[in-house]
């Protein structure tokens, strides 16, 4: 579940492969090292090497985490590897010099330095060269979508514009062969009919993806069962969907899928342990971050009227109305003319504070009081104002479902969609709330906090 279940065949191989980078890289170094360093300062060399190599497989899962699920390019995975690599072979080597020094210690300094430069270039090359050769083209699934309409023509503009590198669309196959040649999207033809779907399955295709807007008394039952009787993969575009995306499509949404699917369940045991957890990460933030708080307090009374503190009434879980706290960012009585309003980009009521502390998230820092109430977690769908969630509850399907849980400071919409202003935004992100809301574990909470922190560092988001 959680990042695990979406994470994507490329980056799962990129990982393994580059973990073999670097021990060879590290192991070839503390060789070289080995030839031209006093045996007396090369104790014990493989517990020095294996610490090294630890040292630097946290420069790979920082440059993937920093970079999972983002649209970045290879320039910026190289520069975020060369400097988490440079600064952890900087700390390695002034660590290992002066704590060991004479003892065994300018061995593991030296190892780690070169490595500090070694890797960066060893895996800079490795990279280019598997994009300019197109080394994972080979691995890709070829696909096959079954239906003609708009929830077929999604998942190939899903497919094609964001995953292409892991899956390859052959066609699409329609109910007759009157279509037959017919491009539907992103040049993908139509190449079947249900009739024929055994035979153009057979040694071609390795997933077909169901993707009809209305089944009932149209899906080919017999067809599809002799489809996976060859092994072929059988999938639900939803499930697909939520698989590669980690969003539900809310759009071909059936009532029987979010009944009869896996997730959407829990027990006394894990709701106790997410409130343990809630209770321990509150209590951290707030000792870590108390002068913070304070400062930020000065700085917002002092730039304008009014109070530091902001309590704005949310809706909570079950529907359960509760104030919630922020560090105040907009002018006093923002809404006393306009009434609710969406928050813009550029709003010309948020102060100069503000536009300091939104963007760092500062002015949710209050919310941890929230927390320790009971009012809501510290991982979960973003509360929303009474006002909007019935306007949205009317307009967008299964709104609602987003608070049969406690909201959250942070949330897995707010880390892979951001903020939200308008009813298309909130759509969008209610498709990750419910993603969240299904597959809520422990270690999804964790991989949040963690890409939270991203958001912070890199300004990713609004």
């Amino acid at each position: 579940m959680g990042p695990f279940r979406i994470a994507r065949p490329r980056f799962l191989a990129y990982f393994v492969l580059e973990l073999g980078l670097v021990l060879g890289v590290v192991r070839g170094l503390g060789w070289l090292t080995m030839l031209w360093t006093p045996a007396s300062n090369t104790t014990a060399p493989g517990i020095h090497m294996a610490v090294v190599s630890a040292m630097f497989c946290v420069v790979l899962f920082s440059a993937q985490w920093v970079n999972l699920g983002d649209d970045g390019g290879l320039v910026r995975e190289i520069v975020v590897i060369t400097v988490v690599s440079l600064i952890l072979g900087a700390l390695g080597f002034a660590s290992a010099w002066v704590l060991l020094g004479s003892r065994g210690g300018y061995f593991p300094a030296l190892l780690a330095l070169e490595g500090s430069i070694a890797v960066p270039i060893v895996v800079a090359v490795w990279r280019w060269l598997s994009v300019r050769l197109h080394l994972f083209r080979a691995v890709r699934e070829n696909v096959l979508i079954l239906g003609t309409g708009e929830t077929a023509r999604q998942v190939c503009r899903w497919i094609v514009g964001n995953h292409s590198s892991e899956y390859a669309v052959l066609g699409f196959a329609a109910e007759t062969s009157a279509r037959d040649g017919t491009i539907l999207a992103m040049g993908v033809r139509i190449q079947t009919d249900f009739g024929s779907l055994n035979r153009f399955c057979t040694r071609r295709v390795d997933r077909v993806i169901v993707a009809l807007d209305e089944k009932r008394g149209r899906l080919p039952v017999r067809q599809l069962m002799e489809v996976r009787l060859q092994g072929i993969e059988i999938e639900d575009a939803t499930s697909f969907f939520e698989r590669i995306s980690g969003k539900i499509a809310v759009e071909t949404l059936l009532p029987s899928w979010l009944i009869f699917s896996e997730g959407f369940k829990t027990t006394r045991l894990r709701l106790i342990l997410k409130r343990c957890a809630d209770l321990v990460f509150s209590v951290g933030l707030l000792l870590v971050t108390a002068p913070l708080m304070a400062l930020a307090a000065i700085a917002v009374r002092l730039d304008s009227r009014g109070p530091a503190l902001y309590r704005q009434p949310r809706l909570g879980r079950d529907g359960q109305e509760f104030n919630v706290l922020k560090f105040r960012s907009m002018r006093q009585d923002a809404e006393s003319d306009s009434g609710p309003t969406w928050t813009s980009h550029r709003d010309p009521r948020i102060t100069n504070v503000g536009r300091l502390i939104r963007p760092l998230r500062i002015d949710e820092l209050p919310q941890l009081i929230n927390v320790l109430r009971g009012e809501m977690s510290f991982v979960g769908p973003r509360p929303e104002r009474a006002h909007f969630v019935h306007q949205l509850e009317e307009a967008i399907p299964y709104y609602g479902l987003r608070m049969i849980v406690r909201p959250g400071i942070t949330g897995w919409a707010q880390v892979e969609y951001g903020y939200g202003a308008s009813r298309e935004e909130s759509l969008e992100k209610l498709k990750y709330d419910l993603y969240y809301i299904k597959n809520s574990n422990l270690l999804l909470d964790l991989w949040i906090v963690l890409k939270t922190f991203k958001v912070v560092l890199f300004g990713k988001g609004r």
